[in-house]
Protein backbone atom coordinates (compact mmCIF):
# COMPACT_ATOMS: atom_id res chain seq x y z
CA UNK A 1 0.00 0.00 0.00
CA UNK A 2 1.25 3.46 -0.96
CA UNK A 3 -0.11 6.30 1.18
CA UNK A 4 0.34 9.96 0.26
CA UNK A 5 0.21 12.47 3.12
CA UNK A 6 -1.26 15.56 1.48
CA UNK A 7 -0.02 18.69 3.24
CA UNK A 8 -1.92 21.76 2.06
CA UNK A 9 -0.22 23.82 -0.67
CA UNK A 10 2.55 21.27 -1.25
CA UNK A 11 1.66 20.17 -4.81
CA UNK A 12 -0.81 17.64 -3.43
CA UNK A 13 -3.41 17.79 -6.19
CA UNK A 14 -0.73 17.04 -8.76
CA UNK A 15 0.22 13.90 -6.79
CA UNK A 16 -3.44 12.86 -6.47
CA UNK A 17 -3.79 13.13 -10.25
CA UNK A 18 -0.57 11.15 -10.78
CA UNK A 19 -1.73 8.35 -8.48
CA UNK A 20 -5.14 8.14 -10.17
CA UNK A 21 -3.36 7.94 -13.53
CA UNK A 22 -1.19 5.10 -12.23
CA UNK A 23 -3.62 2.97 -10.25
CA UNK A 24 -7.07 3.83 -11.58
CA UNK A 25 -9.69 1.83 -9.67
CA UNK A 26 -7.03 0.74 -7.20
CA UNK A 27 -6.54 4.30 -5.92
CA UNK A 28 -8.75 6.39 -3.65
CA UNK A 29 -8.58 10.06 -2.71
CA UNK A 30 -9.81 9.37 0.80
CA UNK A 31 -12.39 11.46 2.63
CA UNK A 32 -13.23 10.86 6.32
CA UNK A 33 -16.44 8.88 6.75
CA UNK A 34 -17.46 11.00 9.73
CA UNK A 35 -16.66 14.28 7.96
CA UNK A 36 -13.95 16.82 8.68
CA UNK A 37 -16.01 18.79 11.17
CA UNK A 38 -16.16 15.84 13.58
CA UNK A 39 -12.37 15.42 13.60
CA UNK A 40 -9.64 17.36 15.32
CA UNK A 41 -7.03 18.97 13.11
CA UNK A 42 -4.47 16.20 13.68
CA UNK A 43 -6.86 13.23 13.65
CA UNK A 44 -6.08 10.73 10.91
CA UNK A 45 -7.82 7.94 9.05
CA UNK A 46 -7.81 4.67 10.97
CA UNK A 47 -7.46 1.06 9.93
CA UNK A 48 -11.20 0.69 10.54
CA UNK A 49 -11.86 3.53 8.06
CA UNK A 50 -9.79 1.77 5.41
CA UNK A 51 -11.40 -1.64 6.07
CA UNK A 52 -14.74 -0.01 5.28
CA UNK A 53 -13.20 1.52 2.16
CA UNK A 54 -11.98 -1.87 0.93
CA UNK A 55 -15.57 -2.94 0.23
CA UNK A 56 -15.76 -0.12 -2.33
CA UNK A 57 -12.18 -0.53 -3.59
CA UNK A 58 -11.44 -4.29 -3.35
CA UNK A 59 -8.10 -3.96 -5.16
CA UNK A 60 -6.98 -0.89 -3.21
CA UNK A 61 -3.32 -0.14 -3.89
CA UNK A 62 -2.86 3.53 -2.97
CA UNK A 63 -4.58 6.23 -0.93
CA UNK A 64 -4.09 9.97 -0.66
CA UNK A 65 -5.63 12.72 1.37
CA UNK A 66 -5.37 15.41 4.04
CA UNK A 67 -6.29 12.85 6.73
CA UNK A 68 -3.68 10.25 5.79
CA UNK A 69 -1.23 10.19 8.70
CA UNK A 70 2.11 8.45 9.23
CA UNK A 71 1.37 8.13 12.94
CA UNK A 72 -2.04 6.42 12.56
CA UNK A 73 -2.69 2.68 12.96
CA UNK A 74 -2.80 1.89 9.23
CA UNK A 75 0.25 -0.36 9.65
CA UNK A 76 -1.94 -2.84 11.56
CA UNK A 77 -3.90 -3.38 8.34
CA UNK A 78 -0.97 -2.99 5.94
CA UNK A 79 2.30 -3.99 7.68
CA UNK A 80 4.26 -3.06 4.55
CA UNK A 81 2.58 0.35 4.06
CA UNK A 82 4.86 2.97 2.54
CA UNK A 83 4.25 6.70 2.95
CA UNK A 84 5.13 9.58 0.67
CA UNK A 85 4.91 13.29 1.44
CA UNK A 86 6.17 16.60 0.11
CA UNK A 87 7.44 19.45 2.25
CA UNK A 88 7.83 23.06 1.17
CA UNK A 89 9.64 26.12 2.46
CA UNK A 90 7.46 26.85 5.53
CA UNK A 91 7.11 30.60 4.98
CA UNK A 92 6.15 30.22 1.32
CA UNK A 93 3.74 27.39 2.11
CA UNK A 94 1.98 29.40 4.80
CA UNK A 95 1.66 32.49 2.60
CA UNK A 96 0.33 30.35 -0.24
CA UNK A 97 -2.18 28.71 2.09
CA UNK A 98 -3.46 32.11 3.20
CA UNK A 99 -3.77 33.22 -0.42
CA UNK A 100 -5.78 30.09 -1.27
CA UNK A 101 -8.18 30.47 1.68
CA UNK A 102 -8.60 34.18 0.99
CA UNK A 103 -9.21 33.70 -2.74
CA UNK A 104 -11.29 30.50 -2.70
CA UNK A 105 -13.02 30.27 0.68
CA UNK A 106 -14.17 33.85 1.25
CA UNK A 107 -11.81 34.57 4.16
CA UNK A 108 -12.19 38.16 5.37
CA UNK A 109 -9.73 38.42 8.29
CA UNK A 110 -6.30 39.96 7.87
CA UNK A 111 -3.17 37.85 7.69
CA UNK A 112 -1.97 38.32 11.27
CA UNK A 113 -5.36 37.43 12.75
CA UNK A 114 -5.61 34.36 10.55
CA UNK A 115 -2.12 33.15 11.47
CA UNK A 116 -2.89 33.40 15.18
CA UNK A 117 -6.35 31.80 15.07
CA UNK A 118 -6.64 29.30 12.20
CA UNK A 119 -6.98 25.55 12.77
CA UNK A 120 -3.76 24.77 10.90
CA UNK A 121 -1.82 26.79 13.45
CA UNK A 122 1.88 26.79 14.10
CA UNK A 123 4.31 24.23 12.69
CA UNK A 124 1.61 22.60 10.59
CA UNK A 125 3.87 20.53 8.33
CA UNK A 126 5.69 18.97 11.29
CA UNK A 127 2.50 18.22 13.21
CA UNK A 128 0.74 16.81 10.17
CA UNK A 129 3.66 14.56 9.29
CA UNK A 130 4.55 13.37 12.78
CA UNK A 131 1.76 14.36 15.19
CA UNK A 132 4.13 16.39 17.35
CA UNK A 133 5.74 19.84 17.40
CA UNK A 134 8.82 18.52 19.20
CA UNK A 135 11.64 18.64 16.67
CA UNK A 136 13.59 15.75 18.19
CA UNK A 137 10.55 13.48 18.30
CA UNK A 138 9.58 14.54 14.77
CA UNK A 139 13.01 13.65 13.40
CA UNK A 140 12.93 10.31 15.19
CA UNK A 141 9.50 9.51 13.72
CA UNK A 142 10.68 10.30 10.19
CA UNK A 143 13.81 8.21 10.70
CA UNK A 144 11.81 5.22 11.91
CA UNK A 145 8.79 5.52 9.64
CA UNK A 146 8.52 3.94 6.21
CA UNK A 147 8.27 7.31 4.53
CA UNK A 148 9.97 9.25 1.76
CA UNK A 149 9.71 13.02 2.19
CA UNK A 150 10.27 14.91 -1.06
CA UNK A 151 10.63 18.63 -1.61
CA UNK A 152 8.25 20.80 -3.62
CA UNK A 153 11.27 22.85 -4.68
CA UNK A 154 12.77 19.67 -6.20
CA UNK A 155 9.53 18.23 -7.47
CA UNK A 156 10.72 16.29 -10.53
CA UNK A 157 13.62 14.76 -8.65
CA UNK A 158 11.33 13.85 -5.75
CA UNK A 159 9.14 11.92 -8.17
CA UNK A 160 12.15 9.98 -9.44
CA UNK A 161 13.08 9.14 -5.85
CA UNK A 162 9.50 8.01 -5.21
CA UNK A 163 9.65 5.67 -8.19
CA UNK A 164 13.18 4.46 -7.58
CA UNK A 165 13.03 3.92 -3.82
CA UNK A 166 9.41 3.45 -2.81
CA UNK A 167 7.04 2.42 -5.63
CA UNK A 168 8.66 1.25 -8.84
CA UNK A 169 5.31 0.74 -10.57
CA UNK A 170 4.20 4.37 -10.23
CA UNK A 171 3.83 6.39 -13.43
CA UNK A 172 5.44 9.73 -12.62
CA UNK A 173 4.13 11.56 -15.69
CA UNK A 174 2.16 14.56 -14.46
CA UNK A 175 0.45 17.85 -15.17
CA UNK A 176 0.49 20.59 -12.56
CA UNK A 177 -2.89 20.94 -10.87
CA UNK A 178 -4.44 23.58 -8.60
CA UNK A 179 -1.68 26.09 -9.33
CA UNK A 180 -2.52 29.71 -8.46
CA UNK A 181 -2.78 31.92 -11.53
CA UNK A 182 -1.82 34.97 -9.47
CA UNK A 183 0.61 34.80 -6.54
CA UNK A 184 0.55 38.51 -5.79
CA UNK A 185 -1.17 38.14 -2.40
CA UNK A 186 1.34 35.54 -1.17
CA UNK A 187 4.19 37.68 -2.44
CA UNK A 188 2.72 40.72 -0.69
CA UNK A 189 2.53 38.77 2.57
CA UNK A 190 6.17 37.66 2.32
CA UNK A 191 7.37 41.15 1.36
CA UNK A 192 6.36 42.42 4.81
CA UNK A 193 9.12 42.09 7.39
CA UNK A 194 6.49 42.03 10.16
CA UNK A 195 4.70 39.12 8.48
CA UNK A 196 7.94 37.21 7.95
CA UNK A 197 8.88 37.62 11.60
CA UNK A 198 5.42 36.41 12.61
CA UNK A 199 5.73 33.38 10.33
CA UNK A 200 9.16 32.56 11.68
CA UNK A 201 7.83 32.72 15.24
CA UNK A 202 4.91 30.46 14.33
CA UNK A 203 6.97 27.95 12.36
CA UNK A 204 10.20 27.44 14.27
CA UNK A 205 9.81 23.65 14.33
CA UNK A 206 8.70 23.56 10.69
CA UNK A 207 11.80 25.52 9.72
CA UNK A 208 14.00 23.15 11.69
CA UNK A 209 12.37 20.02 10.25
CA UNK A 210 12.47 21.43 6.72
CA UNK A 211 16.21 22.09 7.15
CA UNK A 212 16.71 18.54 8.44
CA UNK A 213 14.83 17.00 5.50
CA UNK A 214 16.56 19.26 2.97
CA UNK A 215 20.09 18.91 4.32
CA UNK A 216 20.17 15.40 5.79
CA UNK A 217 17.23 13.15 4.93
CA UNK A 218 16.79 14.16 1.29
CA UNK A 219 20.52 13.73 0.46
CA UNK A 220 20.30 10.19 1.90
CA UNK A 221 17.57 9.43 -0.66
CA UNK A 222 19.75 10.81 -3.44
CA UNK A 223 22.62 8.62 -2.29
CA UNK A 224 20.39 5.55 -2.09
CA UNK A 225 19.10 6.16 -5.63
CA UNK A 226 22.60 5.98 -7.05
CA UNK A 227 24.78 7.72 -9.57
CA UNK A 228 22.24 7.85 -12.39
CA UNK A 229 19.98 10.35 -10.66
CA UNK A 230 21.15 13.42 -12.59
CA UNK A 231 20.99 11.58 -15.92
CA UNK A 232 17.57 10.10 -15.16
CA UNK A 233 16.29 13.53 -14.17
CA UNK A 234 17.48 15.06 -17.43
CA UNK A 235 15.89 12.21 -19.39
CA UNK A 236 12.63 12.52 -17.48
CA UNK A 237 12.41 16.25 -18.22
CA UNK A 238 13.31 15.77 -21.88
CA UNK A 239 10.83 13.07 -22.82
CA UNK A 240 7.12 13.47 -23.51
CA UNK A 241 4.98 12.45 -20.56
CA UNK A 242 2.47 9.69 -21.23
CA UNK A 243 -0.53 9.44 -18.95
CA UNK A 244 -2.99 6.60 -18.53
CA UNK A 245 -6.15 8.51 -19.42
CA UNK A 246 -8.29 5.38 -19.11
CA UNK A 247 -7.27 5.01 -15.48
CA UNK A 248 -8.15 8.66 -14.88
CA UNK A 249 -11.60 8.17 -16.40
CA UNK A 250 -12.26 4.97 -14.44
CA UNK A 251 -11.14 6.57 -11.18
CA UNK A 252 -13.40 9.58 -11.68
CA UNK A 253 -16.45 7.49 -12.62
CA UNK A 254 -15.97 5.13 -9.67
CA UNK A 255 -15.49 8.02 -7.27
CA UNK A 256 -18.62 9.84 -8.42
CA UNK A 257 -20.93 6.83 -8.83
CA UNK A 258 -19.78 4.46 -6.08
CA UNK A 259 -17.58 6.12 -3.47
CA UNK A 260 -19.30 9.47 -2.96
CA UNK A 261 -22.84 8.00 -2.88
CA UNK A 262 -21.65 5.47 -0.28
CA UNK A 263 -20.19 8.31 1.80
CA UNK A 264 -23.44 10.26 1.57
CA UNK A 265 -25.45 7.21 2.64
CA UNK A 266 -23.11 6.54 5.57
CA UNK A 267 -23.30 10.12 6.79
CA UNK A 268 -27.08 10.23 6.38
CA UNK A 269 -27.51 7.03 8.41
CA UNK A 270 -25.26 8.38 11.16
CA UNK A 271 -26.84 11.83 11.27
CA UNK A 272 -23.77 13.60 9.88
CA UNK A 273 -24.82 16.77 8.12
CA UNK A 274 -21.53 17.60 6.42
CA UNK A 275 -21.92 17.35 2.62
CA UNK A 276 -19.66 15.20 0.45
CA UNK A 277 -17.68 17.30 -2.01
Amino acid sequence: MLAFVHIEKCAGQTIHWLLRSTYGLRHCDVLPWQGYEAMNALDGLTAQDIRRLQYLYPGLRSIAGHKVRLYSDLHTLYPDIRYFALMRDPLKRYASHYQFIKSNRGLTMDFETWVRTNDWGADWQTRMLTGTADINKAIQILQQGHILVGLVERFDESLLLLKGLLANDVNIAYERKNVASDNSLAQEVLASERNRQLLMEQNQTDLALYDYVKNELYPSYQLAYGGRLAADLAEFRARQHRFNHWNLVQARIHRNTIYKPALRLYRRRHGIGEPVR
